[in-house]
């Protein structure tokens, strides 16, 4: 495996390891434990999924690249476009969202449309 893994893998269990730490010593508050522990476990995802990959994935050319970069400025603008909804519906009173309801559909929105336009072009076989 590679060092950067090997350096990667450390911080994570590195920052598992300082949440642990807290909530069984009592010195941090729920949230920074719980910060510590979900960037050491997140790290350790990307860097084991990393490290286990065997090749350096689809070949890419300018169609491709082009295609993944139209994707994701569809997907921000869909975004955009729903956060100003959200503002809106907001201050009108229609509902009442907490910050982490927005936060979480915003992340969800920008991720699943991300891959639908991407695969919507790619369907449609370029973009212009």
């Amino acid at each position: 495996m590679n060092r950067r893994y090997h350096l990667w893998i450390a911080f994570g269990l590195l920052f598992i390891t300082i949440g642990v730490i807290q909530h069984l010593s009592g010195t941090g508050s729920d949230a920074t434990t719980g910060m510590f522990v979900t960037t050491g476990a997140v790290v350790l995802v990307f860097a084991g999924t990393r490290a286990m990959r065997k090749d350096e994935g689809p070949e890419q050319d300018e169609r491709t690249r082009r295609i993944g970069a139209y994707g994701i400025t569809y997907s921000w603008f869909v975004t955009l476009l729903y956060l100003f909804v959200l503002f809106w519906v907001q201050n009108l009173g229609v509902i009442a969202l907490s910050s982490s309801d927005v936060i979480l559909s915003s992340i969800l929105l920008m991720a699943i449309s991300a891959r639908l336009f991407q695969w919507w072009f790619f369907r449609r076989g370029d973009v212009e």
